[in-house]
């Protein structure tokens, strides 16, 4: 039995709700030319299409199967099976709704509650492999395929220096040595017109060097992404080292995103700073900002829901969610 005769089925018992266009299998794009980043940002462009969808206790493996169909995606999930003990479990159930939002933030959504039954929350993910495929699963699986990267931080290191022992001008000083006033010979000699506060290097602020700098960096990248899988924490997935003005990480996909994100990632989901060209310090809306975005558009009926300004409690009414469905637009 194929897979659309399984999604067929599903969604006759389930009464799952989905666009007419966004229903129909979307036709993979095929990568031309070997550019950096053309096929992950092709991957990453066919998740990025809406989806109207619920599921009630359905197996992880028909909600996957179902993600993938819909976008045309090809995915690599890693399951648990014979030879593997450790990876999604394809009976662990969904129970989830959806309305207008992205493929992808409803798989990492669904992701998220494939852990949750496992009490490991944040276990699961997704990346890029160095052939760009995306694949799907826990991140100890994940962590198998990692690779070195360099990341130039020269421009974090440099301090303005703050000078507290300027000479201060005197003004009336030099027009009195400049001879000023009628009938004024202009004779030179006098006194500069620069003094000396008198405090020296008294006032000198010590600034930290930049070793010290960069293990400040180190510091922050660690504790605020994926905490856990860093060597420098007690993990065993990534590794960060200072040298010569970079940070050198050697660690999967997943982590390198949460650092510096994908240079290639369409920009109506990118929050840049710095110059046009360079997209130095991306945040990828993918992370929190996205998340704060999809909860309110993501609804988990076994949760409680809090009640909205002015309304009561319970969250969405029940019936059938909306199909309306927009296409996205075009990338920047």
């Amino acid at each position: 039995m194929n897979v659309s005769m399984i999604l067929a089925g599903l969604t006759a018992l389930a009464g799952w709700t989905l666009p007419l266009a966004a229903a129909q299998p979307a036709t993979s794009v095929p990568a031309v030319g070997t550019a950096p980043g053309q096929m992950e940002r092709s991957t990453i462009t066919q998740l990025l299409r809406p989806v109207t969808v619920e599921f009630s206790e359905h197996r992880l493996a028909d909600v996957m199967d179902y993600i993938a169909t819909v976008t045309g995606a090809d995915m690599e999930i890693h399951w648990r099976d014979d030879h593997n003990v450790i990876g999604l479990d394809p009976e662990s159930t969904i129970t989830l709704r959806a309305r207008n939002v992205s493929a992808l933030a409803l798989l990492e959504r669904v992701l998220e509650q494939a852990a949750d039954e496992l009490s490991e929350p944040g276990s699961n993910t997704w990346q890029f492999t160095e052939g760009g495929r995306f694949e799907v699963g826990p991140k100890e699986r994940l962590n198998a395929h990692r690779r070195i990267e360099m990341y130039d931080i020269n421009d974090l290191l440099f301090e303005v220096p703050d000078f507290t022992n300027a000479p201060q001008f005197d003004l009336n000083s030099a027009f009195q040595n400049s001879g000023g006033g009628r009938g004024g010979g202009g004779g030179g000699g006098g006194r500069s017109p620069f003094q000396q506060t008198g405090q020296g290097q008294q006032n000198q602020i010590d600034t930290p060097s930049r070793e010290e700098l960069a293990e400040n960096l180190i510091h922050l990248i660690t504790s605020l992404v994926e905490t856990d899988q860093w060597q420098e924490n007690g993990g065993e997935a990534g590794s960060i080292r200072f040298f010569q003005g970079h940070l050198i990480i050697n660690a999967p996909d997943y982590m390198h995103r949460g650092v510096n994100g994908y240079r290639w990632w369409p920009s109506r989901l990118t929050a840049r700073y710095g110059s046009a060209d360079e997209r130095r310090g991306v945040t990828l809306t993918s992370n929190e900002i996205r998340k704060l975005r999809r909860d309110s558009e993501l609804v988990d009926p076994r949760k409680p829901t809090p009640p909205a300004r002015g309304g009561q409690a319970g969250g969405q009414h029940e019936g059938t969610p909306s199909s309306e469905s927009k296409t996205p637009p075009g990338d920047d």
